[in-house]
């Protein structure tokens, strides 16, 4: 009985000193301020002291306190979590000691996975950084926006952000396994005042450890002034430093020195080999579809392919699944409208993009036939269905076309006779399909399965539109020619452990190329059906990343395999002359599926990075490429119908090696990044044209190619502006490329076999984009470029031939002229009506001026002769102002 009595009044006092504890509560906010003025802090506000050594516990580091009327038990917790210190408390006292390290054999961890995802819309947020408080451990969201973090067991502090979002911490108790899908509240759009911040981590260099990248948010390019008001990725693209075009009008950019057709554009995975509309004036991609845009120049990581000199990675919003809504826009000559929203609420969503020109209205205004139609129109589609925690599928799509349709009236012939009008009918699509599979084996183990078909065709029909003439057999002539992709790629990502990440799988892809159809009603013209060429790509790979204390690597290793499938018929030629159709011995004939060659070869990359401190880095890499397809075209910018044509027996696969390396700085407060890459490339086995070549309707067109080999180097800076009314970037790039022909015959080669800029070789080039912010309504944006004028072959002079009696033109070397440097200077302004409260359409107003100077930047050059004087003329596309108006909405 006594016994009893004793435990139970042991127990009630024991409850009593719980509760008295519990009682007092304090309030404490410090800011990197030291233990001991904390501690005494906490002795003020109760009635406990502290007992501890000075050698076990030290009062050199500082600490971050913010708690509200908290109990001192949790108090004390958070001050001490993540550190080495801890605590005991015997009656009112608090005993600290040093923490002893827990054996490694007893140490406990365990993973917390899941997604980061945007909580209006429930769309998923990719390289979200998700860090422990109180130490440099973090990871960041994949490209599907799955993350896995493993830590020890214990109670932790999680800041999780993302650029255009509130910063969000949770604690946590992570004792087992958990799944933790975190929502993100975007940042309200309205000003408290006029001060601007910029996407400053997005532009900072310091914390990736793949040099040559950047990432382009869809913002970024909407700030920019484009051509007709149309928002457009290609010109985003071309403000970066080391990313050039041919000129205004051109299809596609150059990356350091490589062709356009070595640039690897990929939409939700899906490759797109005809980036532009309207013959390179406008991207083929609708920025309001667009989550996010990524391109790799210097380090490209393993699971990249295909192409040698750059990845334009683009990834399409997946829809609201959580409310409906949409935007869009009115411009002069466009307009495109977005919809999205939940076809069963947090699970299933949509969104639908399309837009659309309207050159074709107005072209009754400047010609007599209402017959000549120009416009273009793509439509962006996406379906996301999340069945469970671990299954997502997501179905996306895309199509545009352009549409060129012209009527011409026939002449009078010699004998007095109309000769029937004529109408050309020219196109080219676009099809992209995607279907993904997201699928969590556990906390560590991701992984994505894609199937991707692509398809890039265009036609050109010509043909009478009224009477045929007696002596005419009239007729119509149409051409057809086509690229298709079928793709397969399973891709696993596994977490191992804190600062680790292995990333594996392979690309499968079978290619086909049907390079001409061409039919006619038109007597004199054969039906030409060139072989359908069929190639397969099969190439494993795998990476590996990990993070030290102040070293990071990636590394990267791909095994690239491809080969070259019938029916197919392969002329062979004498090996002792040129390739020509004089010198062609045999034909071979391969069957359907016999390989007729193959290539192989390993793709080695790797991207180191030192931290300096936190704000300072060092990075160098290296990447080997091969790529098995090019784009035969022997003019300045490419036309819609060039020819793709893979590697077989006489084209060789190109390689190209490339060494770069860096410097990244970001200001204390981040204000500036500030960025310094230099690299080193070399081509192998590049595709090059004979003087003359004849690329057009050709069978045999290594008869007309010349294999060559070159390199580039060059250095380019990069600063960012990121805080204050003014923001923007400065780019600098210094680059020169250079090559040879390799034929084994002397009189084939080019400039005698020496080295020669390439066409795209441009040595200085300069981009600014700024934006300022002058009132809560009212922004300005300027975007400002000056370039090296391009290299060019120059008419130098005419002869006569007496067997032809017909003058023929003369000219320099290759490459040996340079057209005019050029510039150019575009505005833009934006006006943002208040937002009225409770409101769900929000207006803005765009307006300004494309080539604010009106300056004539040449394309090229073409020459006549007066007499025996040559005269050169200088081709603009574009030389004056072009002004422009559009209204943006969301609702």
């Amino acid at each position: 009985m006594k016994f009893t009595f004793s435990l139970y009044l042991i127990m009630v006092m024991q409850v009593f000193a719980n509760e008295a504890m519990a009682q007092e509560r304090l309030t404490l906010e410090f800011e990197n301020t030291r233990l001991s003025i904390i501690m005494d802090a906490i002795t003020e506000q109760s009635s406990y002291h502290f007992i501890y050594n000075n050698d076990n516990v030290k009062d050199t580091n500082t600490y971050n306190l913010n708690l509200v009327d908290e109990e001192i038990q949790q108090v004390l917790a958070t001050l001490f979590q993540n550190t080495g210190i801890s605590f005991t408390i015997r009656n009112k006292s608090i005993i600290l000691s040093k923490k002893q390290p827990i054996p490694q054999t007893a140490q406990a961890n365990f993973t917390l996975s899941g997604n980061v995802l945007d909580t209006e819309t429930g769309e998923t947020l990719l390289g979200a950084s998700i860090l422990v408080v109180g130490s440099q451990k973090g990871v960041v969201s994949n490209e599907y926006g799955f993350y896995s973090l493993t830590l020890p067991s214990g109670r932790y502090t999680l800041r999780i952000s993302y650029i255009g979002y509130e910063q969000q911490e949770l604690d946590i108790d992570l004792n087992s396994n958990q799944n933790l899908s975190i929502e993100l509240q975007p940042t309200s759009n309205e000003l408290s005042e006029v001060f601007v911040f910029a996407n400053s981590k997005v532009n900072s260099q310091v914390s990736t450890v793949l040099n040559g990248t950047a990432n382009i948010s869809p913002e970024n390019i909407k700030r920019l002034p484009a051509l007709f008001g149309e928002p457009d990725v290609t010109r985003a693209v071309l403000t970066q430093p080391g990313v050039s075009t041919a000129g205004e009008g051109a299809t596609g950019f150059n990356v350091r020195g490589g062709n356009i057709d070595q640039n690897l554009i990929l939409l939700d995975e899906a490759p797109i080999y005809n980036s532009s509309h309207v013959w390179g004036f406008f991207s083929v991609v609708n920025t309001d579809a667009i989550k996010d845009l990524k391109l790799y120049k210097g380090g490209i990581p393993a699971r990249f392919g295909g192409r040698a000199s750059s990845v334009l990675e683009i990834r399409q919003r997946e829809g609201s699944t959580k409310k409906f809504q949409g935007q869009g826009g009115l411009g002069l000559l466009f307009s495109r409208l977005t919809l999205e929203g939940p076809l069963a609420k947090e699970k299933v969503s949509y969104l639908i993009s399309g837009r659309r020109s309207y050159f074709d209205l107005f072209f009754p205004l400047f010609e007599d036939t209402e017959s000549n139609k120009v416009y273009f129109y793509d439509l962006n589609t996406k379906l996301k269905w999340a069945i469970n925690q671990n299954n997502t599928l997501y179905a996306s799509g895309y199509f545009g076309a352009d549409v060129m349709r012209l009527g011409f009236e026939g002449d009078v012939n010699s004998e007095g006779e109309q000769e029937a009008d004529e109408r050309i009918d020219f196109r080219w699509k676009n099809a992209t399909a995607t279907l993904r599979w997201n699928h969590v084996f556990s906390e560590k183990l991701f992984m994505n399965a894609s199937a991707i078909y692509s398809s890039y065709k265009y036609r050109l029909a010509s043909q009478n539109t009224d009477g045929i003439p007696s002596n005419s057999s009239g007729g119509s002539v149409n051409w057809e020619s086509q690229v298709e992709n079928w793709i397969f790629k399973p891709d696993f990502t596994l977490y191992p452990s804190l600062g680790t990440k292995m990333r594996f799988g392979v690309n499968n892809t079978l290619y086909q190329f049907s390079p001409a159809k061409i039919t006619s009603s038109e007597a004199g013209i054969n039906r030409v059906d060139f072989d359908t060429e069929t190639g397969l790509e099969l190439a494993p790979y795998l990476e590996f990343e990990k993070e030290w204390d102040k070293f990071s690597i990636n590394a990267g290793l791909r095994y690239s395999w491809f080969g070259n499938f019938g029916p197919f018929t392969v002329a062979e030629y004498d090996p002792n002359l040129p390739r020509t159709l004089n010198t062609i011995i045999a034909e071979n004939e391969f069957d359907s599926g016999e390989l007729i060659e193959s290539y192989s070869g390993l793709e080695p990359r790797l991207s180191m990075k030192y931290d300096i401190s936190d704000r300072k880095s060092l990075k160098l890499g290296y990447n080997r490429t091969f790529q098995y397809i090019h784009l035969i075209s022997n003019t300045f910018a490419a036309l819609p119908f060039d020819i793709w044509k893979p590697s077989g027996t006489h084209i060789k696969p190109l390689e190209v090696n490339q060494i770069s390396g860096g410097y990244a700085y970001d200001s204390p407060n981040q204000e500036y990044n500030f960025s310094l890459e230099g690299y080193y490339k070399t081509f192998k086995n590049m595709v090059e044209y004979k003087n003359g070549a004849d690329l057009f309707i050709n069978e045999n067109l290594e008869t007309q190619l010349l294999n060559a080999d070159g390199y580039s180097y060059g250095g380019e800076l990069s600063i960012h502006k990121n805080i204050g009314k003014l923001t923007g970037n400065l780019n600098y790039a210094y680059t020169v490329t250079r090559r040879k022909t390799t034929s084994p015959f002397p009189n084939e080669n080019l400039n005698d076999g020496a080295y020669y800029p390439s066409n795209y070789d441009r040595p200085h080039l300069v981009n600014f984009t700024g934006n300022y912010q002058m009132s809560k309504k009212w922004s300005v944006g300027v975007f400002a470029t000056y370039q090296t004028g391009r290299p060019i072959t120059q008419v130098t002079g005419r002869f006569t031939a007496r067997l032809y009696n017909s003058p023929f033109f003369t000219y320099s070397d290759r490459n040996a002229f340079r057209i005019p440097d050029t510039h150019r200077v575009d505005l833009s302004f934006t006006y943002n009506p208040e937002k009225k409260v409770q409101r769900k359409w929000v207006g803005s107003w765009t307006f300004g001026v494309y080539n604010l100077y009106g300056h004539k930047n040449p394309f090229s050059t073409y020459s006549t002769f007066n007499g025996d004087q040559i005269r050169t003329f200088q081709f603009s596309v574009i030389g004056s102002p072009i002004p422009f108006i559009t209204y943006n909405f969301k609702f």
